[in-house]
């Protein structure tokens, strides 16, 4: 992987709790906009690294435990 890319998703985490700390309450909006640039972030260091586009049938959610 991309240490630079790597270095970006810590920035976006990182930017998402510094704002949860600054303020009494974080928008979901926030969370959720952060969130999705870390997994694009993500998918960008997939496809660097296999040179291949991510395929979305992929990612499945979780099965309750």
């Amino acid at each position: 992987m991309n240490l630079n890319l790597v270095f970006e998703i810590l920035e976006i985490a990182s930017a998402l709790v510094n704002t949860r700390n600054a303020a009494s309450g974080i928008r979901d909006s926030d969370v959720a906009a952060a969130l999705l640039a870390i997994v694009r972030k993500g998918a960008q260091a997939y496809e660097e690294h296999t040179g291949e586009a991510l395929d979305p049938s992929l990612i499945k959610a979780e099965a309750p435990i």
